[in-house]
Parts: C-alpha cells; structure tokens; sequence
C-alpha cells in the first residue's frame, strides 16, 4: 500500500503545451525530477518511487477474466463415488467405471467390509436375474448329475465355476452328454424296421397276422431319443392315433349313455332306493319322542348373559365320511344335532349331547355334497351336489322328498327366513344364475341373471326382503326379493372373488371370505355400506371355500385356512387372540355353539369333525 500511496490520480495522463510563463531557466532541474525529502526525526523513510504516467504501468500487469471456462471433468459425485447395491432406481446416467466401481471407506467395529450394510440376507446381496428356463434347467442339472455349474454372481473373477461339496466334479461334462443323438436314434429305427419288416413277412407265411408293437415295449433309450426329439411320424401313426382317439370317444359316449339309462331307472325307483340308514336302536323312546326332538332339558340363557370364551383344547372327534367334509349345520332352535355334508356324497346327522354317535345316514347323491342347509323347524334339510342335483330331505324318515335340477352345479343353497315360506329356496349355479325354486312343484320360480360368473353364494338380509349374491367375477349385487333387478353393484378393482359369507347373530353386519387372504365386512341392511376398517388379516385362504363364522354375542370372529388352523379375531379390535390346529387338511367350516360359550365345532377335508371348548 505503501508504494502506490504517492501515485495520484490527479495527475495528467498527458503533459500539457508549454506556456511562456512556465518556462524553466537554462541549466534548472527538470520537473520530473524530485528532490528526495528532508528526513524527519523519529519517522522512517518512505520509499522511493518514480512518478510513472498510468499509460506505462497498465499495460504491464495481467488481465483476470471474472467468468473464467472451468473444467468439470472428474468432478462429478457420479463419477467418483460407487453406487449403492440397494439402490432401485438412477436419477443420472452414470459410466460403467462409476457402476462397477468397489465400496471403498473407513469400516466401523464389528465390519469386516464396506458391503455388509447393503446384504438383504444372511450370506450377502441377493438380486433378481432373468434367466431362461432352458438355461436354468440346464445348470440345474449339471450341478446335482456332474457336480458344476456356472457362478451367477456378479464379481466371479477367479470362481466362474461353482463347485459341489457333497460329489467329486466332472469337468467337461454336461447334461447333453446323456441325451441320445440324432445319429443313434436313426439307427435304431432303421435297425426295428428292418425286425419289424423280416417279422411281418414270416407272418404272412404261416398265415398270422403281426401284433402291433405296444408304445410300452420300446427300448428306454428309443423312448427317450423319441421324448427329446420328437421323432418321426409317418401317415401310418397318425391315423394309429386318430383311430385310438375315435375309440376312446366311442367309449365315453357308450358310458354316458349307460349313466343316462341308469339316472332314468333311479328316478322311476326313487319310493324303492334306500336312500337312509338310521344308526340308532330306536327311532322313537318310550314316550313316543322322535330321535330328532331335545331330551335334554337345556336352559337357554338371555342374550345379555351371553358372553363368549375362546376354545382352548381339543374334546371330541366324529369319523366317520370317507372324504373331506365341506359344510356343518347346528339343528335350528336347540343345536343338539349336527348335520353335515362330505365330498363322499353322503350327508350324515351326529349327536352333540349324549354318546356323539352318527344317527343316521343320507345316501341321495352320486357325487360330493356342496352345501345343506335346514328348514327353520329342523324338520326338513335341502342338499345341493356336483351331481346338479337338488334334494329336499325329511330329516326324520331320511326320505327324499323331491329332487330336481336345471343342469347345472350349485354351489350353494339358501332358505326363505320367512317360517310361511320354507319351500322356497335359492341356489348359486355354475351357469352365472341364482335359481329361485318352489320346492312344493320341483319348479323354477325366479332367475337372477346379471352376473358374469359363476354364483358362489346367496345371503338373505333384512328378513327376508333383499338377498345378496357373490360371484367369481369379483363382484356382489344386491337384490329386492322376487325382482331380477340390481339394487346396488359392489364392484372395485381391488375386489378379489369372495366365495363364502357369514351374518352376525344380530343381522346387522355380515363377513366374506376374500381371496386375498383377508375377511371383508359389509353392513347387512340399509346401503350396506363398506367397512373399510373393519378386516381380519393372517390366515391363508386363498383359492378356497371356507365358510368364516361368528360368536354366539358376537365378539369374536372366527375361520379356518388351509393349513388346518382355526383362528380367532376380536370384532371390535381386529386383532388376532388365538390360533389352533384343527385339522390334517382344509379347515372348511366353523360354527359356534349358540347356548354354550366356549363350544366350537370344526370340520375338515381330512375327513372328521372336532368339537373345541
């Protein structure tokens, strides 16, 4: 600061023309030239400096440019710092160096590399490949036959080939060194021509003719060869195959006709056919009471004394289906029965109070039993089976009292609530149609056609007046009772098919067994409104039929899944309290006993009934 301290802006940057006045006398110093200055005492010295015009200085020092050009090559975080392995998505686009480039970084205690806070399991990264079927199968194989098989991972310098530890590794050898070759398998087929030439002409000889080979006395390895390369197939195996198929048809028709006849003969000798087997000693006691009727005297308690105790153990089992079991029924009113439907076509009534004995037997139907369901005195039960056939049933003399069918499959029936109209009936065909029946004349009454697939249930609500259906094209409709007209559509993307419907003992609310391993609630009157809040999550159920359930004062919800567990959920809380196992099989139904508190009864496909308190 100092040197420029004595240049002055104010001095000319050009001399000024020379006025007579200011001419300087001969011999006197020149202008520019200043004398140095008196020392003063005590100050140091300033520093010599020549006046220089601006002109002269200027130009001597550098030019600085305020925006210089700058290089951003290497500066990039993309470019220098290695991507995380979990990172799904790349905002930038980013050199190959940068994605291959290793973790690198001060490691904490305990970390033996930097890539231990990327590793998703146990043993390291582990990240989707796409891979053809062919190409897995084939290193599959390698490694389980020979003992190798390519490294999938990414960094495999040095390990390209993994190696068994269970067998010694046969380098060079792949699962296409056992499939027969093109070559063989010509020559195989050339060699049994000729056999099978040098055989037919000895037949014709003696006069016999030549069995057809049998597909099952070819040699192993020409089967192989024909299974890996297809092989050859003349005019003459073709029409070997056709024939082969026209008879296996001719056949199938003979049988059906032969299933028809015989469907025709039973009809006619329906009063004859023993359709029942009582299992009892007496069908009445000495006071002339039914089997069917309560003996016990059993004290129904109020509703508000009702409160309900999750099961904890197993007590009881009733054997005696030789399949799986797909629906239970308490008898109506006192619950001293328990009726059941089997996939053996069978339906079987069992004793819940005294010895727990199978009362008697039902044999109306040829094939599995879907659903039954009983009359509102317990008197009268219908059956629906994959027979297509519909059965109304006297519980007490095990009659059938009418059969009938639209031919198609029900899977379900419903009974009018209304005690007037017990022999009106609803069943969910396979043909997109809930069947109205009068079971009095064995006719169609009503059909309810909107649906775009199958009919899985049919509900009735609000005593009797709506009736709702579900269906496997993921929606529910509601109905007026008697008028094939929609109401209200209950259809969302998210929907999932729901196969199986409860309603709480109350009637206001009513459960659905969706297929997206979750129970969905609806209200059970007025908009039906959906209760979003309101699902039971945790079990397996999905691609199943199981029927959920509720308490007896309806706290508790309950349903089964297909490992056989039964499992428990409180109402208000949606949460799970308590799992069983219940079953070897499919847990397909449970009902809560309605008089005692802690009394389940379940049903499987592994063929028994279990009682759980």
């Amino acid at each position: 600061m100092d040197l420029l301290a004595d240049y002055s802006d104010e001095e000319e940057l050009a001399p000024k023309e020379a006025s007579p006045k200011d001419d300087a006398p001969t011999g006197a110093a020149p202008k520019a030239m200043v004398a140095p200055p008196k020392p003063t005492p005590g100050v140091a010295p300033k520093a010599m400096v020549r006046k220089v015009p601006m002109s002269t200085w200027a130009g001597s020092l550098p030019l600085v440019n305020a925006a210089p050009d700058v290089d951003t090559i290497g500066m990039s975080t993309v470019q220098n710092f290695a991507l995380a392995v979990n990172e799904k998505r790349l905002l930038t686009n980013p050199s190959i160096g940068a994605m291959c480039k290793p973790i690198a970084g001060p490691l904490e205690v305990g970390e033996k590399t930097m890539e231990e806070k990327f590793y998703n399991h146990k043993v390291g990264h582990v990240e989707k490949m796409n891979m053809s079927n062919v190409s897995f199968e084939k290193e599959y194989l390698n490694f389980h036959n020979f003992g190798h098989a390519a490294n999938p991972a990414r960094n495999n310098r040095g390990r390209e080939t993994l190696m068994s530890t269970e067998q010694p590794a046969l380098r060079g050898s792949s699962i296409w060194d056992k499939a027969p070759t093109m070559a063989s398998a010509a020559k195989r087929r050339k060699v049994e021509k000729q056999a099978e030439a040098a055989a037919r002409a000895a037949a014709e000889e003696e006069g016999e003719e030549l069995a057809e080979v049998d597909e099952e006395e070819m040699d192993d390895v020409a089967k192989e060869a024909a299974n890996a390369w297809g092989g050859f197939k003349d005019s003459s195996t073709v029409q070997k195959q056709i024939d082969e198929d026209l008879r296996l048809r001719e056949d199938e028709v003979a049988r059906q006709r032969e299933e028809e006849r015989a469907v025709e003969g039973e009809e006619r000798e329906t009063k004859e056919r023993v359709t029942s087997v009582f299992h009892g000693t007496k069908e009445s006691d000495y006071a002339g009471r039914s089997w069917i009727e309560n003996k016990a005297s059993q004290i129904v308690k109020d509703v508000d004394d009702k409160q309900c105790f999750l099961p904890k153990k197993w007590m009881h089992t009733w054997s005696g289906h030789t399949m799986g079991i797909n629906q239970i029924r308490w008898f109506p009113e006192t619950a001293h029965l328990i009726l059941s439907a089997s996939m053996d076509g069978t339906c079987k009534i069992w004793d819940y109070h005294n010895q727990r004995k199978c009362l008697r037997t039902y044999m109306g139907h040829d094939q599995g039993v879907r659903d039954v369901n009983f009359t509102n005195d317990g008197r009268r039960f219908y059956s629906v089976s994959y027979d297509k056939n519909i059965q109304y049933w006297d519980t007490e003399t095990g009659q059938v009292i009418s059969t009938f069918t639209n031919k198609k499959t029900n899977f379900s029936v419903a009974v009018h609530p209304d005690p007037s109209q017990q022999n009106i009936i609803i069943t969910g065909c396979s043909n997109k149609k809930a069947v109205q029946w009068d079971a009095n004349t064995a006719s169609i009454v009503q059909e309810y056609d909107e649906h775009m697939g199958a009919v899985n249930t049919v509900t009735f609500c609000e005593d009797g007046k709506r009736l709702l259906t579900t269906s496997d094209d993921k929606k529910i409709f509601l109905w007026e009772y008697g008028i094939p007209v929609v109401v209200k559509y209950i259809a969302e993307p998210t929907m999932h098919s729901v196969p199986a419907v409860a309603l709480c003992p109350r009637k206001k609310f009513l459960i659905g067994q969706s297929m997206d391993n979750k129970i969905i609630t609806y209200e059970a009157f007025g908009r039906f409104k959906f209760q979003a809040k309101r699902q039971f999550k945790g079990h397996l159920n999905s691609g199943y039929a199981i029927t959920p359930g509720f308490s007896a004062d309806g706290k508790w919800v309950m349903s089964g899944d297909l490992d056989g567990k039964l499992w428990f959920w409180d109402w208000q809380k949606m949460k799970n309290y308590r799992v069983l196992k219940a079953h070897d099989g499919v847990c397909m139904s449970a009902i809560w006993h309605p008089f005692q508190p802690s009394r389940v009864v379940t049903c499987g496909w592994d063929g028994t009934i279990k009682m759980w308190d």
